[in-house]
């Protein structure tokens, strides 16, 4: 399998599992909420049950006492009255004796009969002293139910039976919560009462109310779907597409460095041909050189005493021009075989600015020179330090052609007691951007007889003195070279 196919299942794997735990904790806590709000709705749902069996108790509480010390029919209907009106879920509520006759009606006498009483046939327990009855068979449907509470009054039997208006007693359930579906059951699965809508997703809870035969489930809307699965696969495709896009990052760093190291290599290997050649070669083209030098200078002093000719001028510089380009390969080939000695910095660039000033001069270039007072060294070669500057000072003279006040300044700096700072400025033609990217590259040049190799091999001496060179470059301003050596402390 490829490397890259490989990370590439790594990202999933990893991505599964930070999704996985993140949507554990959305779990944990989104069941921790329906939970707590259906602990709440429970405590709501229990309040209010109570509130109507504390109530219907009171009722009969108070019946209980005013039976027990009163015969007048009309007060004791007059209460019956004042009850059913107080409690918007009771309709009707009368009163049996033990003969099963009506004496006491909350709407007056002879408003309800026996027969009333019987149709409420099916009977289910509710509390301990209290039964629901429906007049079919399930409690469900029914419009009405009978609340009945047995009393016992100077040993006689009473029935306290109050019609339940279903419909306004669920209203006030719903009151608790429009969220909820709330049912309420016998323990033999009789369905007394159902409000509020049904879930298609939902969590429940079920429970006995104070060890009355009534069994109470509420349930709660739980998606489980959208709240945890929908958002964990979110995360996901989040945690996969930042890992894949980090992956491809240094995937694209990594072919990046390889393809420059390639490169670097290839330059490498280009340059130790080059250096193996110059090696093999560079006697029999200096040697042919120094003849052809020698014999040139012999017959122009025979021709051209005065030197008045320029043709004898051209053959002497472009054969300097030749041993120039032979020696830089020699350089490139082995550029560390010169002997390193403790060079006095200021005293070498003195020695190049006094070889360089007659040229200078006679190409209009001023030159500005700030040295140190005090000897500076470095343990370095002291060609390889005078090549550098040779180099430097013959690219500034051509960028500075047909430049009006043209200057080379030149200053030494020693920063710190770890090294020294030469600073090369020129107010010439400045570099382009792309230009200043690629002049320290090998054979790069942008002279139709350079050869490339200048600023490379002093980057190459610089850096091999364990120094930095940069360039700063302006095209109006000219340019700026800033090399940093290494010192030692004395001579």
């Amino acid at each position: 399998m490829k490397p890259f196919n490989k990370i590439i299942i790594l990202n999933i794997v990893i991505a599964l599992v930070v999704s996985l735990l993140i949507g554990a904790i959305i779990s944990r806590n989104y069941t921790n909420r329906v939970n707590q709000r259906l602990a709440t709705t429970k405590e709501i749902v229990n309040l209010k049950i109570g509130t109507f069996i504390n109530e219907s108790n009171s009722i009969s509480e108070s019946l209980t006492t005013i039976l027990s010390n009163s015969d007048d029919e009309k007060f004791i209907n007059q209460f019956l009255e004042d009850n059913h009106t107080r409690y918007s879920w009771i309709d009707h509520i009368y009163i049996l004796n033990d003969q099963k006759q009506v004496v006491y009606d909350s709407k007056g006498q002879d408003y309800t009969s026996i027969e009333d009483f019987k149709k409420y046939k099916y009977h289910f327990p509710f509390s301990q002293n209290s039964t629901l009855s429906s007049t079919e068979k399930t409690l469900k449907g029914p419009r009405t139910l009978l609340l009945t509470n047995q009393l016992k009054i100077k040993n006689k039997d009473y029935t306290v039976a109050a019609e339940i208006n279903m419909n306004a007693f669920k209203n006030e359930i719903k009151l608790i919560s429009k969220r909820f579906n709330i049912q309420v059951k016998g323990i033999d699965g009789t369905e007394i009462y159902q409000v509020g809508k049904e879930h298609q997703h939902s969590k429940t809870i079920t429970y006995l109310y104070n060890n009355l035969p009534v069994s109470i489930s509420i349930t709660g809307q739980y998606n489980f779907i959208s709240r945890i699965i929908l958002p964990s696969i979110f995360i996901f495709l989040i945690v996969f597409l930042l890992l894949t896009i980090l992956t491809l990052i240094f995937k694209s760093r990594s072919e990046r460095l390889e393809h420059e190291k390639l490169i670097e290599q290839a330059n490498n290997e280009k340059l130790r041909l080059i250096g193996t050649l110059a090696a093999n070669t560079a006697h029999e083209i200096k040697n042919p050189l120094t003849s052809i030098n020698g014999f040139v200078e012999l017959t122009r002093m025979k021709y051209d005493k005065e030197h008045q000719d320029k043709h004898f001028n051209i053959i002497s510089e472009e054969l300097d021009r030749i041993n120039n380009i032979v020696t830089q390969f020699l350089y490139l080939g082995k550029p560390t075989n010169l002997a390193y000695t403790n060079v006095d910095i200021s005293q070498t660039i003195a020695e190049v600015i006094q070889f360089s000033e007659y040229e200078l001069e006679q190409n209009n270039i001023n030159i500005s020179l700030t040295l140190l007072e005090e000897p500076i060294y470095a343990f370095i070669s002291e060609d390889q330090l005078k090549q550098i500057l040779i180099n430097l000072i013959q690219n500034s003279k051509d960028a500075l052609t047909d430049i009006d006040n043209a200057s080379i300044d030149i200053q030494l700096q020693n920063t710190n007691t770890k090294q020294a700072t030469i600073i090369f400025k020129d107010n010439g033609k400045g570099m382009s951007k792309e230009t200043q990217q690629k002049i320290f590259d090998p054979f790069f040049t942008t002279k139709e007889s350079g050869s490339g190799l200048g600023l490379y091999l002093s980057k190459k001496l610089i850096e091999d003195w364990e120094g930095k060179i940069s360039v700063f470059t302006n095209m109006s301003k000219g340019t700026t070279f800033i090399i940093t050596i290494p010192i030692v402390k004395s001579n």
